[in-house]
């Protein structure tokens, strides 16, 4: 089997919670605590789960946009968890990131050709006029036309923007993209554009994707391999056919029974989830979805269920599956 390019082992992230006049730390926001998983050269990981569980954490972290607490992020081989700022320089040029909002990524004061071309001026010698021919190649490459550079953010759609926003990830000829929820402030009709390009350029390009989302019938479109989250834990991961056609964990069943189906004669059996999503400050104790899990036994109560292959590259954080 192939060498993955990214490959993330018991990754953390606590946020500190300070309180008192000394500003103590009195406790931890666990978001991602003990994460493990691959992305292979060519491949897209789909990571799915619930609002809260610790997706956009984990997209964020792996970039080192914010720091991990603990574990190892290797990107072709390098260990990058502990890197310093400057150290991470050479690596920014082939790890890029398409953000949620459109819009909210983009700078209003600067014109559509200086957002593309900043991650050019900082990592690389070109002339100004190979980056203005660059800008244009990257505009026409995402479905824009190569005038538009002139413009500036808030002349354009939601969809248009992100087409931006992709032309912007894409100008380093980076190896590596994690897209946090790319088109979930999109249209319908334009999300499908959207995934649509992404894959396109996949395929043109050789990009990894990790692609972050709530919305199940897109990651099964986009994705080869999905890990599916909650509370800051991977309850299942597998290829594309492991988990939309054989989902074993409880919480992967629930999740794929409230996707519609297009056609007006199927009945699905529907699970719905009692209560909420418990805190990620104290999490419970044994299986995290043993409060919300119609199966859940005293064995879930009291002992943590490990990741284990129940064969196939077919991962499951439970104890019954």
């Amino acid at each position: 089997m192939a060498t993955p390019i990214l490959q993330v082992r018991n990754l953390k992230k606590y946020f500190p919670i300070r309180a008192g006049l000394m500003r103590r730390v009195v406790a931890h926001v666990k978001a991602v605590d003990d994460v493990s998983f691959d992305v292979y050269d060519g491949s897209t990981v789909g990571l799915v789960g619930e609002s809260g569980s610790g997706k956009t954490t984990v997209g964020r972290t792996i970039l080192k946009l914010i720091e991990p607490t603990a574990g190892e992020i290797l990107f072709e081989g390098h260990n990058i968890a502990h890197l310093k700022p400057s150290q991470m320089l050479e690596f920014r040029k082939e790890m890029q990131m398409i953000f949620q909002d459109p819009y909210g990524s983009l700078n209003p004061r600067m014109t559509v050709g200086e957002i593309i071309a900043e991650p050019l001026v900082v990592h690389t010698k070109m002339t100004k006029d190979e980056i203005e021919k660059r800008v244009y190649e990257l505009l026409e490459v995402v479905g824009l036309r190569p005038e538009y550079a002139r413009r500036y953010p808030h002349e354009f759609s939601g969809g248009q923007r992100q087409r931006i926003g992709i032309a912007r990830a894409l100008a380093l000829q980076p190896k590596f993209i994690v897209a946090d929820e790319p088109v979930s402030a999109l249209d319908v009709s334009i999300q499908a554009q959207v995934i649509n390009l992404m894959i396109e350029l996949q395929q043109k390009y050789g990009i990894s994707f990790l692609f972050i989302a709530h919305d199940l019938a897109v990651v099964r479109h986009m994705s080869d391999y999905v890990a599916v989250m909650y509370l800051g834990k991977i309850m299942e991961y597998g290829n594309n056919s492991h988990i939309f056609e054989e989902p074993k964990h409880p919480y992967t069943q629930a999740l794929l029974s409230a996707v519609p189906v297009p056609d007006p004669d199927y009945q699905r059996e529907r699970i719905i989830l009692q209560g909420e999503i418990p805190s990620p400050i104290n999490p419970p104790k044994g299986c995290r979805f043993h409060t919300r899990c119609p199966y859940a036994t005293e064995k879930c109560r009291t002992q943590e269920p490990p990741l284990r292959d129940i064969g196939g590259g077919h991962f499951v954080a439970c104890h019954y599956a």
